[in-house]
């Protein structure tokens, strides 16, 4: 570890040396093997707070869609918490650890060497003892702040060995769940991508076959989102696609696949939801949607989404466009019925 990290270098044991490694490999077996950035970090910050009882964790990313935006992920203990700490930027940062290929900081230099004071102020409120770069053979892409250890002890040779060696495997994870989610999403709202969609219906009902178990697919579209984009702008149609996507994410379960079907065109895989658990669903988000305001106009803007509804049928169903043709059959339903409706694809 870098810069007074660890002044003195105690002999170690080696039974201690061999138990670190064996957890180690343990660990970086269950960070490497998901693909979910939200579980990576989460394990991460297991390991590290019950072997050195930190108080705190953060990760400090750049945003999925935007490396200029910063994504900051707090942990108080094992408990994430919501903290904003205003940084326009992390590219500085990731420039100053990347050129000379820190693999961990000590905070007191970084303070002393970071030109930026405004940047050094706010990573100094969360109290970090340890700068430790987020880096992979393409270089570093973000970073973690460590707090001391909750026991008041200073890191010893075999703790920096220990935490290098996580954030070595965090860091190749975490890389990979991004990679993997620049594959399968759209890139304009942040929702999974047409094609990574068919994949996954394909699954859904090999699944369905297999068990005997039942699911929903919820298909909508903005209503007279071409008249919409006439009057303001496809700029402004864009933000107003981005903005239901996020509406659409707070509205689904964690097992649901929120999809961007194409244009203006959305849908939703409920996995063991029935076709009337789908209506309710489905009803949410339309009720969520229309009282929505949406930013980018004054007064704020108000739009309609017409929905459909299919349950997957082993009889019908042989291939996923068959549910899908039930489902957008129902939202076209909803539109000739007046728009800003859920209709269910039934009687097939």
């Amino acid at each position: 570890m870098s810069s007074g990290l660890a002044d003195e270098l105690q002999p170690v044991s080696l039974e201690k040396e061999n138990q670190d490694l064996k957890e180690i490999i343990e660990i970086a077996l269950q960070v490497t093997a998901q693909l979910e950035m939200d579980n990576i970090m989460k394990n991460v910050v297991l390991s590290l707070v019950s072997r050195f009882q930190m108080p705190t964790v953060t990760f400090i990313l750049p945003e999925d869609l935007d490396e200029n935006a910063v994504r900051v992920v707090f942990y108080r203990g094992t408990k994430q918490e919501n903290i904003d700490l205003a940084l326009p930027s992390i590219l500085p940062v990731l420039s100053f650890l990347d050129k000379e290929e820190y693999s961990q900081v000590a905070f007191d230099f970084f303070k002393g060497a970071f030109p930026d004071r405004s940047v050094v102020e706010k990573l100094a409120t969360l109290s970090p003892e340890v700068v430790a770069p987020l880096r992979t053979d393409k270089g570093v892409f973000g970073f973690i702040l460590l707090t001391g250890s909750g026991a008041g002890q200073p890191y010893g040779i075999l703790d920096v060995q220990y935490i290098t060696r996580i954030i070595r495997f965090a860091s190749i994870a975490i890389e990979n769940s991004s990679l993997f989610r620049q594959a399968t999403t759209d890139r304009m709202t942040g929702l999974y991508s047409h094609h990574f969609f068919e994949k996954t219906m394909e699954e859904e009902m090999e699944r369905a076959r297999r068990y005997a178990s039942r699911f929903s697919l919820m298909m909508f579209d903005i209503d007279n989102f071409k008249k919409f984009n006439d009057t303001y702008g496809h700029l402004l149609g864009d933000k107003i696609i981005r903005e239901i996507a996020k509406v659409l994410i707070r509205s689904v379960r964690q097992v649901d696949f929120a999809a961007r079907y194409g244009g203006e065109e959305f849908a939703v895989i409920l996995p063991s939801v029935d076709i009337k658990g789908g209506l309710v669903a489905a009803e949410r988000i339309r009720k969520k949607i229309e009282e929505h305001s949406f930013p980018g106009a004054e007064p704020p803007l108000h739009v309609t989404i017409s929905v459909g509804v299919a349950e997957y049928d082993p009889i019908h169903d042989y291939a996923s466009s068959d549910i899908v043709h039930a489902a957008d059959k129902a939202l076209y339903i909803s539109k000739g019925a007046g728009r800003n409706r859920v209709s269910l694809a039934l009687d097939r």
